[in-house]
């Protein structure tokens, strides 16, 4: 069988992982007209995970699910931030404690913020570059560590503020 049979039988009229025919055991992102984002390794078939799953967690050609996959890093270490500032363990000569946990706050609430508006995003892509698992997980993550943040603030600000 030549490679122009095969490549003749796999259905490219929609959007999604295509195996690489010139780099056996690599895919790329297929758009449906064009090849889109850097070639992947194929996911193992063995893996705890199946194969879709995999697929779906990498962003591919999709911009903002890769923003939302950092976004998930970015809130998960700003929560710990402020988890920790909220603590009494940072002190800063001349700043007082609360002004601190109301900064750690606030950078804690932008950064999910910023990493809901791009799992937001993502996920309306996903249909067309992929990355809904990445953008669905980073949606949830945004939602429950930056929900804490937001919260506390809006406290703050009803018992008086500083």
């Amino acid at each position: 069988m030549s490679l122009d049979s095969i490549d003749e039988s796999l259905d490219r009229s929609a959007a999604g992982w295509q195996p690489l025919l010139d780099r056996p055991g690599f895919e790329q992102w297929w758009d449906g007209s064009a090849w889109l984002g850097r070639p992947h390794r194929e996911p193992d078939p063995f893996s705890a995970f199946g194969a879709d799953l995999a697929r779906s967690l990498r962003p591919g050609p999709n911009r903002a699910a890769g923003i939302a996959r950092w976004g998930i890093a970015a809130t998960i270490a700003s929560f710990v931030l402020q988890t920790v500032v909220a603590s009494g363990l940072v002190v800063v000569a001349g700043v007082e404690s609360i002004t601190l946990t109301i900064g750690a706050l606030i950078v804690s609430a932008v950064v999910a913020g910023v990493t809901g508006v791009a799992a937001a995003l993502a996920l309306r892509a996903a249909p067309r570059l992929g990355g809904r698992a990445i953008a669905t997980l980073a949606l949830g993550v945004s939602i429950l560590l930056g929900l804490a943040p937001v919260l506390l603030l809006v406290a703050i600000g009803l018992a008086g503020g500083i």
